[in-house]
């Protein structure tokens, strides 16, 4: 299992590069396979070693989520600071002050009023492949006596490999629910890839069954 410590580094590092990246395309346009986007991206995990399509909206992906947890980490200051461990009662408390704020988002207000049902419920499923764990998230505040519940063991893995295996894919392109969100390959539901407070995390909850579409 990964230490918190190293975790952190490695987000930390992650995120260096891909602002090393943005800023070198601004500057340059990538040429080759050699080009300093591929191997920035090469020496933090994302996987370069083909040009296939699947490869390219992974890269997209992961960026995405990087200038998202950028933009989280600089303007989030009045939020809980969790420890990170999400068998604890801190880490669910954190998790849905970031939803009740992605609700005001109007791109993603629909999921994230989507997964605080999903939370009120008890069907919203946190995953940590880089720690190994996973668990059912719970309302802290509907439940204040839990202060912490075991997880379960998953393979543990990187963020490049987890996705591939587990957002489901139409060809190249990434299949969406009805409701906007990514499908997980392996059981169906609805996905969502994104950060609580500095660190990543992949929720997944029930879609209902009004059909999916591919983007």
């Amino acid at each position: 299992m990964v230490s918190s410590i190293d975790l952190s580094t490695r987000l930390t590092a992650t995120k260096l590069a891909l602002k090393a990246i943005r800023e070198q395309e601004d500057n340059s346009s990538a040429t080759s396979s050699s080009s300093p986007r591929t191997a920035l991206l090469a020496s933090y995990g994302v996987d370069t070693s083909s040009s296939s399509s699947t490869n390219t909206r992974l890269t997209q992906l992961l960026a995405q989520y990087g200038q998202t947890s950028d933009d989280d980490t600089q303007t989030d200051d009045t939020n809980t600071v969790s420890s990170g461990d999400i068998t604890q009662a801190d880490f669910m408390k954190e998790l849905k002050e970031t939803l009740e704020e992605l609700s005001k988002d109007a791109d993603k207000s629909g999921q994230a009023k989507a997964m605080l049902e999903a939370l009120a419920k008890g069907t919203l499923t946190v995953s940590d492949p880089a720690e190994g764990v996973q668990i059912k998230a719970w309302d802290v505040e509907a439940d204040k006596k839990t202060t912490s519940k075991p997880a379960s063991e998953i393979a543990t893995t990187g963020w490049s490999d987890f996705l591939k295996d587990h957002l489901k894919r139409d060809g190249s392109a990434y299949t969406k629910s009805a409701g906007g969100a990514y499908v997980d390959r392996v059981s169906g539901d609805n996905a969502f890839f994104g950060s609580v407070g500095s660190r990543y995390y992949y929720l997944t909850w029930p879609q209902a069954k009004d059909g999916t579409l591919t983007v």
